[in-house]
């Protein structure tokens, strides 16, 4: 039976992170402190499905908040917090993708945690089998359960697109999970 959910806004903000940002432009390390301990875990988890590495994805988290202490001018407190910190974060991994050069096939990659959701296994077939922009659709979408509006503002995509980016992974997951079980 499918499940009814609305995505037609985002997952309900702290009401105090306008107060805590407020807090933070006026230079509050102890208000900044809150809101990294808070929205860490949801940067880093996004950054590590962009990022080949752990380290990578830890770098790439407090660059993410050292710019967001910069830019909090920028941010518009009417609107939630987590999209603005991903949409910076998602910025800050394709600068340092540009940056890096590749890393040779022989390399081994350290093993990546799993993500705290569900079916672990299927993530991670998700993560092999999908591009990197529909595998981060899909994470924002499912495992952050942001409404499609935030994930096209996250990826700088139209909602079309993003919606269209899901579909093709569904389709591709489905095809793979046919395949394995056939």
């Amino acid at each position: 039976m499918p499940v009814n959910r609305d995505f037609s806004s985002s997952p309900t903000p702290f009401p105090d992170d306008a107060v805590l940002v407020e807090q933070a432009r006026r230079g509050s390390a102890a208000a900044f402190g809150k809101l990294v301990h808070r929205y860490n875990g949801n940067v880093f988890g996004f950054l590590l499905t962009l990022a080949r590495h752990r380290q990578d994805a830890e770098d790439l988290t407090q660059e993410t908040f050292l710019l967001a202490w910069k830019k909090f001018d920028r941010f518009d407190p009417a609107q939630p917090l987590l999209p603005w910190l991903l949409t910076l974060a998602r910025r800050q991994s394709i600068s340092a993708l540009r940056k890096v050069r590749p890393l040779p096939a022989i390399l081994p990659f350290p093993a990546e945690p799993e993500p705290s959701v569900s079916a672990p296994w299927l993530w991670e077939m998700a993560r092999l089998k999908l591009k990197p922009d529909a595998y981060s659709a899909v994470w924002l979408h499912y495992g952050e359960e942001l409404p499609v509006r935030d994930v096209a503002t996250i990826l700088g995509k139209r909602e079309i697109a993003v919606k269209v980016l899901l579909h093709r992974a569904r389709k591709t997951l489905a095809e793979t999970l046919r395949k394995k079980t056939a």
